[in-house]
């Protein structure tokens, strides 16, 4: 070996070893956690008083720490750099040896519940940058959280929310009074013409990401957390993706805007951590009434009409409309009966397409703003009274509970019986032909429910439609449909009300057992059955061959053939 190879080697396994002897030093004694922990070491060997208070400093071991909870999947080693979090003496300090504000502490046992469950962010990580997870080079889908975007993860634990999470509570009632339930789903409870919000606070943000016009704003604006810029995105400008969204632009104040950001942060399939409080399915529990703005509804009792007008309108109406709280998909019905006249609403409610037909200019222009028909509701003239006498009045009916209560996934209604349901699901899926010859419902939609093979995708998918309308409006629009398309197929097939509450029936019974299963993909089950079929088919072509002569010539002519030239020879 040459002088100059003897050399280079020399050089750089010196060079690798100053390498290594550097990050040895770095990631062991130069980390900020150790220089945190110092630092709180020097602070309490200052503050002692008493010779057990000095003992105590001195022995602070500078190390490592963790909390490590396996039932949560979490290991938090956030105590390393913030080691003051517990003690009250470092109120004054600075962070990360701060304690922590408030009274929280009191309450939340930090080795049960960690660091991350509330604050979010990267538990493992032992640098600053990681474990808080935001900024550009940062790849954390759950950055840490600041005041009062934290009170989102109140209901990790708390399902309906402390009372200290102000923001939280107040975003909570803002989804209900503007209506924001008729159209997108929460956990069972809610609408099917936006998406389902169950789990958008957990969005991932490959999927979920600002449109690159807003992209670096809203970053910058919520300190690299995808998820809230995208959230603010989608209720600030709703129009912005998809562009041809149907939902309106809300005008809220600032301080509304964050509630609902905080709100909608906190919704998560994976909510009961330390199950403390109700279950999780609470949290849908109070989104099946419609909401109201005046919190001093009497209750005294009322005449009977008032009463049941209300309860009709809770039945059919508050799927679409509100009293007060804003449009939903249709306007709000507030003040209704002084702006119309009450000719003109009972024909109306009555039958909404003739209006159409006839080209009033109320209802078109209704139409053009609102975009959805309204559908005949099938109400008797008595019962339309009544809804309109509720609406001149609505505050001082008191909804007295009864057997005509709206219909809910629990409880099944009068037309959910086995036999109805049976019959609907042969109907929708057309193996029973409907009496006057209509096309089957899955030829143009489609439901989540494992005795449908597969649907169509013309129109919209029903899983969830009966949350959304319940009997009286499902079997409304069966019977005199609201749509372009549905009205003209079936204009000359009426559906018959026995198809109709049979249909009805068997929605019911889909919306209440596979509302939250996953759409089976169909995919499989079609390649497989065509891989079948095509083994058989070569099966029977095989088997059709076996009497069929198998060589290149006739053998029974060629045998006799020889067998008379023999002959001959002989001859």
């Amino acid at each position: 070996m040459s002088k100059f190879f003897k050399i280079l080697i020399i050089v750089c396994a010196a060079v690798t070893t100053l390498v290594l002897t550097w990050e040895a030093w770095r990631e062991n004694l130069s980390m900020d956690w150790r220089k945190y922990q110092n630092k709180y070491k020097n602070e309490l060997i200052g503050m002692a008083q008493t010779e057990q208070q000095r003992k105590f400093a001195d022995d602070y071991e500078i190390k490592l720490r963790q909390i490590v909870l396996p039932k949560l999947d979490r290991a938090d080693r956030c105590i390393s750099c913030h080691v003051g979090i517990e003690d009250s003496r470092m109120n004054n300090h600075a962070n990360p040896i701060k304690a922590h504000p408030g009274n929280y502490l009191e309450t939340h046992d930090i080795n049960l519940v960690g660091c991350t469950s509330c604050h979010d962010g990267q538990g493992r990580a032992i640098i600053a940058v990681a474990a808080h997870g935001r900024g550009e080079d940062q790849y954390w889908e759950t950055p840490l959280l600041k005041s009062p975007f934290i009170q989102s993860n109140c209901v990790r634990c708390h399902s309906n929310g402390p009372s200290q999470a102000q923001a939280y509570n107040h975003g909570k009632t803002l989804f209900q009074q503007k209506g924001c339930v008729g159209c997108h789903k929460i956990s069972e409870a809610g609408g099917v013409i936006g998406p389902a919000l169950s789990d958008i606070g957990r969005a991932s943000f490959h999927a979920k990401m600002p449109i690159a016009a807003n992209r670096e704003r809203l970053l910058n604006q919520f300190d690299g957390n995808v998820n809230l810029a995208y959230l603010f995105e989608a209720v600030s400008e709703p129009k912005a993706q998809p562009k041809d969204s149907t939902m309106p632009t809300m005008e809220f104040s600032e301080e509304e805007l964050t509630a609902i950001l905080v709100y909608l942060k906190s919704l998560s399939t994976q909510r009961s951590m330390m199950e403390i409080g109700d279950r999780p399915q609470a949290l849908a529990a109070n989104l099946n009434s419609p909401p109201t703005t005046d919190s001093k509804i009497r209750t005294n009792p009322t005449s009977a009409l008032s009463s049941r007008g209300q309860q009709i309108f809770t039945k059919a109406c508050v799927a679409c409309h509100t009293i007060g709280s804003g449009d939903r998909v249709g306007p709000d019905l507030k003040g209704v009966t002084s702006r119309r006249d009450k000719t003109w609403l009972k024909s109306f409610i009555q039958a909404p397409n003739k209006k159409i037909e006839n080209k009033d200019p109320i209802t078109m222009e209704l139409l053009a703003k609102y975009k959805t028909p309204m559908p005949g509701l099938g109400l008797t003239p008595e019962d339309i009274d009544e809804v309109i006498r509720y609406l001149k009045n609505p505050q001082s009916a008191q909804l007295i509970p009864s057997e005509t209560s709206p219909a809910s996934p629990d409880n099944k209604s009068s037309a959910a019986n086995r036999i109805d349901i049976k019959k609907g699901l042969a109907l929708f899926q057309g193996s029973q032909r409907l009496l006057n010859e209509g096309p089957a419902c899955i030829t143009c939609h489609d439901v989540r429910n494992k005795a449908v093979f597969a649907g169509g995708r013309l129109a919209k998918e029903l899983t969830q439609s009966f949350f959304r309308l319940r009997e009286a409006g499902m079997t409304a629009i069966l019977k005199d449909p609201p749509f372009p398309l549905m009205r003209a197929a079936y204009q000359n097939n009426v559906i018959t009300a026995d198809e109709a509450t049979a249909l009805t029936a068997f929605l019911e019974q889909v919306t209440k057992e596979q509302g939250d299963h996953t759409q089976s993909d169909s995919a499989p089950k079609i390649l497989f059955s065509g891989l079948v079929g095509l083994a058989l088919l070569f099966g029977l072509y095989y088997a059709a061959g076996l009497g069929r002569k198998r060589e290149t010539v006739n053998k029974s002519i060629y045998d006799r053939q020889i067998k008379s030239t023999n002959r001959k020879g002989i001859l």
